[in-house]
Formats: C-alpha cells, structure tokens, sequence
C-alpha cells in the first residue's frame, strides 16, 4: 500500500471517529456539572482508587472506557516478582518475555517491545529493554506503591509506543501527598526456597512542615533456579537493587518536588556453552511541578521531567564483550481546563531526547542513533446523559530517528508525523453496569533497531537487519468494556480487534549465518538465525474474561472464588499461498481459578493458571506444550506489642506440583524451563 494511501485512510478514519461524535458531543446536557473529574476535594472516598495513567484526568476505574488493572502495594509483595514483568505476568491480558532471571519484559496482548510502555510514574524507565529481550527494565517492583496496566491503546498521552497498552509502576519518591504521621516505615523482607532467593525492601517516609520526604531502598539476589525436572538453569540468577531520595513541598496550591534513583542489576543470561552475564546501571533525576488555578480557565497545570543515565556491559568469561549506552530525558506538561461548555479535558505536550550508542561487538549490531520526539495532545470528556459520557482525544507528533543505515556509512534521518485519535463511549445504565466502548486509530514511528540494525546479536542467537525505509506502522482497533456488579458477583470483561496496517517485526528467514553475514549450512556451530525487520499488514483480536464470587462466611471470614480467561489470536494478511501467516512469539489461550479466604487478621489463596499449547506458532518457531502452574499465598498478621505496629507473616509458593513447563513466548524457550516448585517465606512491618 502506498503512502499516499496509507495517509488517506488514515485521515479518514480520524475524521470518522471525530464527526461520529460530534453530533453527540454538541448537545448540552443538564447533567454536565454533576461529576468533577479532578476529585481534588476528596469526593471520591477514601476507600476508591484513582487511576492516574489512562487518563489526564482523575478517575476510578469504573469511569474509563478502556479496561484497567491495578495492583496495590500488598498485592506485588504477595507475587513479589524480582521484575515488573514476573509481578504482573498472572494479570489477565499479561504476560512475559522471560527471557532470564533479572530480564523479563511485560507483553500485553501478546506484544512487547515498541507497543507496551513500561513506565515509573508516569514516564518511561530511559533504558534499552524494547532492544531486546535480554536486557532487563531498570524499575524495582518491591518499592512499588501500585503498578497499573491499561490493556489497549495509550497512545494519547504515551504515542504510538502504547498501542498495545501500558504498565505503569507508581511510586511516592516525589510525594504526592503529605503522609498521614510525622514518620511512616514499611519494611520487607523474603526467603525463597528454589533458588537460595533473599529480598528485602524498606520505604522509609516523613514530613516537616510543609515538606515531605521519601527515602526507599531495596536489594534482590539469587542462585540459578531449578526447573521442574530439578536440572539447575544456568544463567538465570539475579542480584542487584535500588535507592531512592525526593521530597516535596506541599503548599496550598503549588507542589514542587525533586528525586534521584539509582538502580543496578547484574543478572545471568541463560546461553549455551560459555558463562554470559549483563552488569546494568542506572541513575535518575526526576522533578515535577503542580500549581493549582495558575490562570483563569485553567484548573491545573502538571509538568514532569526525568533525565536517565544508563549503561549496561556484556560479560563473557570474565571479560566486557559488548557495551549499551543510553542517555534520555523525558517531559510532559499538562494543562487541565475548567469546564467549557460542558467539556472537561486537558492540553498535553511530551518531549524526548535519546541519545544511544554501543561499544564493543554491540556496535556491529547498531551503530550510534539520536531520536527526538515531540507531541501535542487533546483529551476530552462530556456528560451526555445522566448514563453516557464521551470521551475523545487526538495527538499530532514529531518524531525523528538519525542512525547508520545498513547499506551506507554516513549517517541517515528519517522523520515522521505519526496522528493517533480515538473515541470512547462508557455507558453506565446501571449503578452496577459498565459498559465502555472505543474506537481508535494510532500510528508509530519505526525504532531505531527496526530502522537500522545491522549485525550479530549474540543473546538471541540472530543476526539482525533493520530497513531505513520503513514507513510508521497504524492501527486500527476497536475495543468493548463490560463489568457487571452484584455484589457478591463481579464480572469483568473485554473484547478488542486490532488491524495494523505495515505491522514491523523480525522476519526469520529460516537461513544460518556466521557473524559476518555470510550463509552457512544448517547446524554450523555458533551460527546465527537470520533475521530481516519488514512490515506486513496484519489482524490481531481476542479478549480477557475474569470472575469473583463471594461463596459463604465462615469462622468470621468470607471464601470467595475467581477465575480468569485471555486470549489472543494474531495473523498477518496478504502472505501469499503456502506461507505460515501466525504472527511469530504470541500468548497462547491462558485460564486459571482459585479459592481464598479473606479474614480480619488471615488471608489466604490457592489457585491455578494454565497455559494452552500454542497450536498457531509463526514461521520457523518452535512450538511448546500446555502446562498448569498451581500457586497459593498466605498472609497472616500477627500480635504485635509496639503499638501502632503492623506486622505481617506471608507465605507463598510456585508451581507446587514441579510442573516441567516452558514460556510459549520466550524466544529462548527450547532452552529454558520455567522456574520449578518454590516456596517463599516473607515478614512485613509497617509503622
């Protein structure tokens, strides 16, 4: 399909979904005023959660069209995964790379990489994980207040860099709030059996005056772990941690705040024949501003800026083979209007500045590339009726990558303008019913791999072509929220279909390269899996179903049941006769269950999840057998004699039944197992 095409359709597409609207959008309503969206006057209880990312705007989660999970700080101490991916990947609609023990990216929906942001409040983490699957995100779950993940387009405030959602780790490192004490601590710490595991945590927090303080830190380490055949897995321990410092000053309208990360992690990389490890840092400055009613017609103005150092090095046999560089600064600014016409919404703009470069064998793979982006983004809501509001947004972005192509040696700039729009109605004809409804169209500028990689890459065992000419990929995806509350019944669910017009991915060509590129026979030693970067039209559609029931009470608690269901099917069009049409490395059919108890001082679950085979495997991929992992936690909170304490015994264990089992979306799954039965014994205390 040509570009003059390509753009035609994509014009009329945000044309449709904007003039569908608009009919809508321009009656008033005499319900306009009933609901004010920024809360700041706390008219949302206490007990309700605010979610921050899908939307400038504050709302709980009934009050989004698109589906949104989040897991609160209990809940990731629970799963306490050494990466956001292992914490999130029982999520419905999520899952993980799981490449290694320090490196496991979040997929949504069967994508990862360039389409799931994986941000820390709010901005992205500044390292090189969408590269690759070994390299690991530079973000610590265990100091975590909640993390959140929005399953479907972001691509409004994220660009097209979300498109298939969002996860987003929150944390209090530039204080939002003033903490309800003088002085608040939460200590963690665990022992895992399968791998000699230890975590601990601490969140350490204050105030003075009108200052607030946050200082956290937390470390992680681990042996390799045992698969469920009882063989060790080489390359797959973990050590490493973070430290934090901010504070804030919380005036009657003004919040300025500042903070500095640093994070490190040196894992294993599970690869044949020779010991491969991956030594990272990072270090983060971050500051953020909120004034409230800064000018007339303006409610709220937030800015946030955070500038992100970060290198990894390559280790094999002791020595430093390949270097990752990163540099990158992150903004956005965001201006909430007061009501206008009935319309609450906000302005947005968002910058970035990366600045790559490798070293050593790395830089055969990708030579140094600059990017820069900038956008500008609308996002509003109306009160149609007393039952039905709209929401509707657009985005018109900048965006340039300068690299090296493959067939030159000067250097190249490719510039795009990608538009993204979308339109959501959520329905509420009943206090217990939700029913949400979008419509969207995003587009996303080629990454600097896809556009220019040209070498070996020795993690993933391919040899890596980029294309300089590709042009921005599109999608066009529709989406259905449903969510019924009984009471002792809640039911969740959604359905999505996405067309992507010029789909990039990794092309397997099914030959065998040396490290120079050159053809060699089939099952040469230490050849390479040739790999192109092309573009495809393709279709990916399924959904996610979850349940919780509340059964009976008993001893003064309640047992309740869940359950969950996802699934993703994903081809591409226009393949020709004979060609495998799978889109390679997608979830498979995943469903699971459990019962709990929840009393005042126990809480307990044991429940399931299984992986189907994956039946439709892309061209050249090896397939994988269904497995079920059974899983239970128990939290007990014990007496405690200090008073204002709280203290919390936690129990968990993993796969319990040593379950042989494989990651169908690994692209090293014929030579890891997933971790085998273990057994984590944790304490928690909070004053």
């Amino acid at each position: 399909m040509n570009k003059q095409r390509r753009s035609t359709r994509l014009t009329t597409a945000l044309l449709l979904l904007l003039l569908g609207a608009t009919p809508a959008l321009g009656q008033v309503s005499p319900h306009a005023h009933e609901h004010e969206h920024e809360h700041a006057a706390g008219l949302h209880p206490d007990t309700e959660r605010i979610i921050v990312t899908a939307s400038p705007l504050a709302h709980t989660r009934d009050e989004l069209a698109l589906p949104v999970d989040r897991l609160d700080r209990q809940e990731i101490l629970n799963r306490a995964g050494p990466t956001i991916g292992e914490t999130i990947q029982r999520v419905p609609g999520v899952s993980t790379t799981g490449f290694s023990g320090g490196a496991s990216r979040p997929v949504i929906r069967g994508q990862d990489a360039y389409r799931t942001a994986v941000l820390e409040d709010s901005l992205p983490t500044g390292g090189v994980s969408q590269l690759s699957p070994d390299h690991g995100v530079p973000a610590n779950p265990l100091v975590a207040d909640a993390i959140e993940i929005v399953r479907g387009p972001a691509t409004l405030r994220y660009g097209g860099g979300a498109n298939a959602g969002v996860v987003n780790t929150l944390t209090q490192r530039i204080p939002r709030t003033a903490p309800k004490t003088p002085f608040r601590a939460d200590l963690f710490g665990a022992y895992g059996s399968n791998m000699d595991e230890g975590l601990t945590a601490a969140v350490l927090e204050g105030t003075q005056g009108d200052f607030a303080w946050h200082l956290d830190g937390a470390y992680q380490r681990s042996e390799d772990y045992d698969g469920g055949n009882g063989q060790r897995q080489n390359g797959t321990y973990y050590k490493g941690g973070t430290a934090s410092v901010g504070g804030a000053w919380l005036g009657e309208k003004t919040r300025v705040g500042a903070s500095y990360t640093y994070f490190s992690n040196d894992y294993g990389v599970p690869e044949p024949g020779e010991p491969v490890s991956i030594d990272m840092d990072a270090n983060r400055f971050r500051a953020e501003f909120e004034q409230s009613e800064p000018w007339a017609g303006i409610h709220k103005i937030r800015a946030s800026g955070v500038y992100t150092d970060y290198e990894h090095k390559e280790i094999a046999d002791g020595e430093v083979g390949q270097t990752f560089d990163n540099d990158q600064f992150d903004g956005r600014v965001e201006l909430l209007h007061e009501t206008i016409g009935g319309f609450d919404g906000a302005i947005g703009f968002t910058g970035e500045y990366r600045d790559f470069s490798a070293g050593g064998e790395a830089a055969e793979y990708l030579a140094p590339t600059k990017s820069w982006q900038f956008a500008g983004y609308l996002f509003e809501e109306r009160q149609l009726t007393s039952a039905l509001e709209a929401q509707v947004g657009l985005r018109i972005e900048g965006a340039s990558v300068r690299g090296t192509p493959l067939d030159a040696t000067s250097k190249k700039t490719r510039r795009f303008v990608p538009v993204s729009g979308s339109v959501g109605l959520l329905f509420q004809p009943r206090r217990n019913v939700t029913l949400g409804l979008t419509g969207s169209v995003s587009q996303r500028a080629p990454g600097d791999a896809e556009l220019f990689a040209r070498g070996p890459h020795e993690a993933t065992g391919t040899y890596e072509l980029g294309s300089s000419s590709l042009d921005p990929e599109t999608g066009y995806t529709g989406e259905l929220r449903y969510e019924w509350d009984q009471g002792r019944i809640h039911l969740s669910g959604a359905a999505f279909m996405t067309y992507y017009e010029d789909y990039i991915f990794g092309n397997l060509t099914g030959f065998e390269v040396d490290e120079d590129g050159v053809l060699v026979p089939d099952g040469t030693p230490d050849s390479l899996d040739q790999l192109f970067y092309i573009s495809r039209d393709a279709l990916f559609y399924g959904g996610e179903l979850s349940l919780r029931a509340d059964l009976f009470e008993i001893a003064s608690g309640n047992v309740r049941l869940d359950g969950q269901f996802d699934w993703v099917r994903a081809r591409f069009h226009h393949v020709g006769p004979g060609v495998n049409s799978n889109v390679p490395r997608v979830t498979p059919i995943r469903w699971g269950g459990g019962l709990s108890f929840d009393a005042d001082n126990l809480r307990a679950r044991i429940g399931f999840i299984r992986s189907q085979r994956q039946k439709h495997t892309g061209e050249f991929e090896p397939t994988t057998g269904a497995y079920t992992l059974l899983n239970m936690n128990l939290t007990w909170q014990l007496a405690t004699v200090v008073e204002g304490a709280d203290v919390e015994l936690m129990i968990a264990g993993e796969n319990l039944t040593d379950e042989v089992a494989r990651n169908p979306i690994a692209i090293n799954k014929e030579d890891v197992l997933l971790r085998g039965r273990a057994i984590r014994t944790a304490l928690r205390v909070r004053f």
